[in-house]
């Protein structure tokens, strides 16, 4: 089965991303713990070997730097993560893909068996996702379009998780292991790799 793996970027911007741990920690520091991200999720994509397709949250004239193994890059369009992701999805069934997994580029714990496993659970099940601790999801896997997976769902809230459940209770689920997003200074220190690099980039701030 033909299968994508969508990642869901954003501009590393100073100021526009990752602003929760940018309180705690400034918004240049912020910025950088955010491009180790995307480098991370770049080299787990392209080790799964996984065609891959970025869906960017805003126009760019150049390819993504990070992702340059990507077949592909899109804009994410919608007017909040749900409408964005069903999107996504709708593009990747439309370009004829049987499998879809898509995930964001928060989770320094990803592995490229992640994806891999997501994968083959879509061969048995209707749908792969990979709890976090917050309360959110860092990925979903579909073999069709589901639009009441995306319906009243309270986006970036702790119930995410639970509702979108809820909405696909009487579906197959396949459960990846629980991660760890890094939102918060506490999610940067629990991943201890890139919380050393960060002292050593920002010894002064530490």
């Amino acid at each position: 089965m033909k299968t994508i793996l969508i990642v869901f970027t954003k501009e590393p911007v100073t100021g526009e991303v990752k602003t929760r741990l940018g309180k705690k920690i400034g918004m240049d520091a912020s910025k950088w713990v955010y491009k180790q991200l995307l480098q991370h999720t770049a080299q787990v994509s392209k080790k799964s070997k996984l065609k891959t397709v970025v869906f960017q949250n805003k126009i760019a004239n150049k390819k993504n730097p990070y992702f340059p193994h990507a077949l592909d890059q899109q804009i994410q369009k919608g007017k909040n993560l749900g409408e964005k992701m069903e999107a996504a999805f709708h593009w990747a069934f439309g370009q004829g893909y049987e499998k879809v997994l898509l995930t964001g580029s928060d989770l320094w714990s990803l592995g490229e068996n992640t994806l891999l496993e997501a994968e083959r659970a879509l061969e048995q099940k209707d749908f792969v996702i990979g709890p976090s601790y917050d309360g959110g999801y860092y990925l979903l896997g579909l073999k069709k379009i589901h639009p009441q997976l995306f319906k009243d769902v309270p986006w970036s809230t702790p119930q995410v998780f639970k509702k979108t459940l809820l909405n696909i209770s009487d579906k197959s689920v396949h459960y990846l292991e629980i991660a760890n997003d890094i939102d918060e200074l506490e999610d940067l220190k629990a991943n201890r790799s890139l919380y050393e690099s960060y002292q050593k980039q920002f010894a002064k701030n530490c």
